[in-house]
């Protein structure tokens, strides 16, 4: 809302060496979390932002709410009570020591891939091998034709939005950039895919 964005902006404000105003804005977005309601609680302010785990008489397990920030422990409780609920040998979780897929001790050194981690070794072996894969999409964005591609073959990329809002972040970072690289995304897209125009 345009009240939030003057709070932020206000907020900001009181922080950085010049003010910013709205003509700094790049992007904007908004979150809705899922909160799980217990009782008589009609504010969602007083709603847990915590997870529940909830068994029904079938035994069935069901966990809801959470947050992104705390999947691991999400995924450790459910586990545990699963186990619980099987009858399993109790032995501690090795959640909290497990490396998510595309880890790298170094990825900073990947520069604008450090996201993919080990993957950007890959990613960058596409471009070696396909140059045209190396360009830039858009110069205020460090996005390049190789992570379309990339979010086509290995990360179930079907949309241009899939690549834009939720495999690059584009969308997220610059709005502007997003749609000018949209028309790009669509033909990498659309070769990759089989599709015509």
């Amino acid at each position: 809302l345009s009240e939030e964005i003057d709070f932020i902006l206000e907020t900001a404000s009181g922080y950085l060496s010049e003010n910013p105003t709205r003509a700094d804005i790049l992007s904007t977005f908004a979150g809705i979390r899922p909160l799980v309601k217990a009782g008589d609680a009609g504010n969602t302010s007083a709603l847990s932002r915590e997870h529940t785990i909830q068994i029904s008489k079938s035994g069935l397990l069901t966990i809801a709410g959470g947050k992104w920030t705390t999947y691991r422990r999400m995924a450790e409780d459910c586990v545990n009570h699963a186990a619980t609920l099987a009858g399993l040998d109790e032995r501690p979780c090795v959640t909290r020591e497990l490396r998510i897929h595309g880890y790298h001790t170094h990825a900073a050194q990947f520069g604008s891939l450090a996201d993919y981690g080990e993957d950007a070794l890959v990613i960058e072996g596409v471009i070696e091998g396909r140059p045209e894969l190396g360009a830039v999409l858009n110069p205020a964005l460090p996005i390049r034709a190789a992570q379309v591609f990339w979010a086509v073959r290995h990360e179930m990329a079907r949309t241009v939005d899939d690549v834009l809002a939720r495999r690059t972040r584009a969308l997220s970072l610059n709005a502007h950039a997003a749609i000018t690289m949209a028309p790009a995304v669509a033909r990498l897209m659309a070769a990759e895919l089989g599709h015509d125009e």
